[in-house]
Protein backbone atom coordinates (compact mmCIF):
# COMPACT_ATOMS: atom_id res chain seq x y z
CA UNK A 1 0.00 0.00 0.00
CA UNK A 2 1.55 3.36 -0.68
CA UNK A 3 1.45 5.94 1.50
CA UNK A 4 -0.68 7.90 -0.05
CA UNK A 5 -3.32 5.37 0.31
CA UNK A 6 -3.12 5.19 3.58
CA UNK A 7 -5.77 7.87 5.00
CA UNK A 8 -5.70 6.71 8.71
CA UNK A 9 -3.29 9.09 9.07
CA UNK A 10 -5.43 12.02 8.78
CA UNK A 11 -7.31 14.09 6.03
CA UNK A 12 -5.05 16.59 4.38
CA UNK A 13 -4.84 19.79 5.59
CA UNK A 14 -2.41 21.62 3.12
CA UNK A 15 -0.79 21.76 -0.42
CA UNK A 16 2.36 24.02 -0.46
CA UNK A 17 3.97 24.72 -3.87
CA UNK A 18 7.32 27.41 -4.30
CA UNK A 19 4.69 29.74 -5.95
CA UNK A 20 3.08 29.83 -2.56
CA UNK A 21 6.54 31.04 -0.65
CA UNK A 22 8.33 32.79 -3.18
CA UNK A 23 6.92 35.12 -5.40
CA UNK A 24 9.27 34.91 -8.47
CA UNK A 25 8.86 31.37 -8.62
CA UNK A 26 8.84 29.67 -12.27
CA UNK A 27 6.16 27.32 -13.91
CA UNK A 28 6.57 23.75 -12.36
CA UNK A 29 4.62 22.34 -15.27
CA UNK A 30 7.38 19.60 -16.61
CA UNK A 31 8.84 18.62 -13.35
CA UNK A 32 8.64 14.77 -12.89
CA UNK A 33 7.91 14.43 -9.11
CA UNK A 34 9.23 11.88 -6.56
CA UNK A 35 7.60 11.12 -3.57
CA UNK A 36 9.50 11.17 -0.13
CA UNK A 37 7.11 10.66 2.82
CA UNK A 38 7.95 12.16 5.93
CA UNK A 39 6.95 12.31 9.63
CA UNK A 40 6.55 15.23 11.78
CA UNK A 41 6.20 15.20 15.57
CA UNK A 42 5.02 17.17 18.15
CA UNK A 43 6.21 15.84 21.37
CA UNK A 44 5.17 16.07 24.72
CA UNK A 45 7.23 16.01 27.66
CA UNK A 46 6.35 15.06 31.25
CA UNK A 47 5.74 18.81 32.30
CA UNK A 48 3.88 19.47 28.74
CA UNK A 49 6.35 21.25 26.72
CA UNK A 50 7.12 20.34 23.43
CA UNK A 51 10.42 19.04 21.62
CA UNK A 52 11.74 21.43 18.60
CA UNK A 53 15.08 20.72 16.98
CA UNK A 54 17.67 23.21 16.58
CA UNK A 55 20.83 23.74 15.22
CA UNK A 56 23.96 26.40 15.10
CA UNK A 57 23.76 26.73 11.44
CA UNK A 58 20.94 28.87 11.74
CA UNK A 59 18.06 30.37 14.71
CA UNK A 60 14.98 28.48 13.19
CA UNK A 61 13.37 25.36 14.85
CA UNK A 62 11.53 22.79 13.42
CA UNK A 63 9.71 19.82 14.88
CA UNK A 64 11.07 16.50 14.90
CA UNK A 65 11.18 13.36 12.62
CA UNK A 66 12.16 13.01 9.04
CA UNK A 67 11.88 10.22 6.12
CA UNK A 68 10.15 7.27 5.92
CA UNK A 69 12.28 4.64 4.22
CA UNK A 70 11.48 2.28 1.29
CA UNK A 71 9.32 -0.81 3.41
CA UNK A 72 8.98 1.59 6.80
CA UNK A 73 5.03 1.88 8.19
CA UNK A 74 4.35 5.48 9.01
CA UNK A 75 4.24 4.79 12.48
CA UNK A 76 7.28 2.79 13.33
CA UNK A 77 9.13 5.53 10.65
CA UNK A 78 7.83 8.42 13.01
CA UNK A 79 8.93 6.49 16.55
CA UNK A 80 12.21 5.78 14.60
CA UNK A 81 12.77 9.22 13.67
CA UNK A 82 11.67 10.88 17.00
CA UNK A 83 13.96 8.19 19.16
CA UNK A 84 16.83 9.26 16.54
CA UNK A 85 16.52 13.02 16.71
CA UNK A 86 15.66 13.38 20.16
CA UNK A 87 16.11 9.96 22.27
CA UNK A 88 12.58 9.47 23.37
CA UNK A 89 10.53 6.44 22.75
CA UNK A 90 7.15 7.84 22.14
CA UNK A 91 3.27 6.81 22.12
CA UNK A 92 1.60 8.41 20.23
CA UNK A 93 -1.44 10.22 20.76
CA UNK A 94 -3.42 12.02 17.91
CA UNK A 95 -3.39 12.67 14.31
CA UNK A 96 -2.90 15.71 13.29
CA UNK A 97 -3.41 15.10 9.70
CA UNK A 98 -1.38 15.20 6.64
CA UNK A 99 0.56 18.07 4.52
CA UNK A 100 1.95 17.71 1.08
CA UNK A 101 4.55 20.36 -0.33
CA UNK A 102 6.16 20.44 -4.15
CA UNK A 103 9.62 21.47 -4.15
CA UNK A 104 10.61 22.02 -7.48
CA UNK A 105 14.36 22.74 -7.22
CA UNK A 106 14.80 18.80 -6.06
CA UNK A 107 11.84 17.74 -7.66
CA UNK A 108 10.30 16.64 -4.31
CA UNK A 109 6.83 16.10 -3.50
CA UNK A 110 6.82 15.63 -0.15
CA UNK A 111 4.01 14.25 2.24
CA UNK A 112 4.16 14.89 5.88
CA UNK A 113 2.41 13.22 8.32
CA UNK A 114 1.46 14.67 11.55
CA UNK A 115 1.48 13.56 15.49
CA UNK A 116 1.19 14.26 18.65
CA UNK A 117 2.75 11.84 21.50
CA UNK A 118 4.09 11.83 24.67
CA UNK A 119 7.41 10.98 25.95
CA UNK A 120 7.70 7.54 27.03
CA UNK A 121 11.37 7.22 28.14
CA UNK A 122 14.31 9.50 27.74
CA UNK A 123 17.49 8.79 26.24
CA UNK A 124 19.89 9.60 24.03
CA UNK A 125 19.75 11.02 20.46
CA UNK A 126 21.20 9.07 17.48
CA UNK A 127 21.79 12.26 15.43
CA UNK A 128 22.87 11.75 11.37
CA UNK A 129 26.37 13.01 10.20
CA UNK A 130 24.94 16.06 8.55
CA UNK A 131 23.06 16.91 11.92
CA UNK A 132 25.81 16.17 14.40
CA UNK A 133 27.95 19.04 11.71
CA UNK A 134 25.37 21.61 11.89
CA UNK A 135 25.07 20.87 16.02
CA UNK A 136 21.33 19.64 15.73
CA UNK A 137 19.86 20.50 19.35
CA UNK A 138 16.69 19.55 21.32
CA UNK A 139 14.54 22.63 22.42
CA UNK A 140 11.88 22.15 25.26
CA UNK A 141 9.12 24.74 24.96
CA UNK A 142 5.44 25.49 26.27
CA UNK A 143 3.21 24.75 23.41
CA UNK A 144 2.21 28.32 23.75
CA UNK A 145 5.60 29.83 23.46
CA UNK A 146 6.14 26.81 20.70
CA UNK A 147 3.32 28.66 19.05
CA UNK A 148 4.43 32.41 19.23
CA UNK A 149 7.95 31.20 17.80
CA UNK A 150 6.44 29.48 14.81
CA UNK A 151 4.02 33.16 14.19
CA UNK A 152 7.11 34.78 14.20
CA UNK A 153 9.17 32.16 11.75
CA UNK A 154 6.17 32.02 9.61
CA UNK A 155 6.37 35.79 9.25
CA UNK A 156 9.75 35.95 8.66
CA UNK A 157 8.98 33.05 5.40
CA UNK A 158 6.27 35.21 4.40
CA UNK A 159 8.65 38.55 4.15
CA UNK A 160 11.29 36.30 2.37
CA UNK A 161 13.78 36.59 5.28
CA UNK A 162 14.49 33.48 5.30
CA UNK A 163 16.88 32.08 2.78
CA UNK A 164 17.22 28.54 3.25
CA UNK A 165 14.79 26.93 0.63
CA UNK A 166 13.60 23.81 2.31
CA UNK A 167 13.38 25.60 5.85
CA UNK A 168 10.96 27.97 4.37
CA UNK A 169 8.42 25.09 3.43
CA UNK A 170 9.43 23.36 6.74
CA UNK A 171 8.37 25.74 9.21
CA UNK A 172 4.94 26.37 7.39
CA UNK A 173 4.53 22.45 7.47
CA UNK A 174 5.37 22.21 11.15
CA UNK A 175 3.58 25.24 12.20
CA UNK A 176 0.29 24.33 11.44
CA UNK A 177 0.87 20.94 13.04
CA UNK A 178 1.51 22.68 16.18
CA UNK A 179 -1.48 24.76 15.76
CA UNK A 180 -3.19 21.35 15.11
CA UNK A 181 -2.05 19.65 18.16
CA UNK A 182 -2.78 23.31 20.34
CA UNK A 183 -6.51 23.45 19.27
CA UNK A 184 -7.28 19.31 20.34
CA UNK A 185 -6.07 20.44 23.60
CA UNK A 186 -7.94 23.01 23.69
CA UNK A 187 -11.10 20.39 22.75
Amino acid sequence: MSHLDDMKHGEFLMTLRDADIFPDASDTADIIWKDRPTSKVVLFNEVGEIALLGNKVNSFFLLPGGGIEQGESVLDGTKRECREETGCEIEILNVLGITEDFRSRDSKHCISFGYSAKVVSHGSAALTENEADIGAYIKWLPLSEAVALFTLQEGNVKRGEVKFYNTCFNILRDSLFIRRAQELIKG
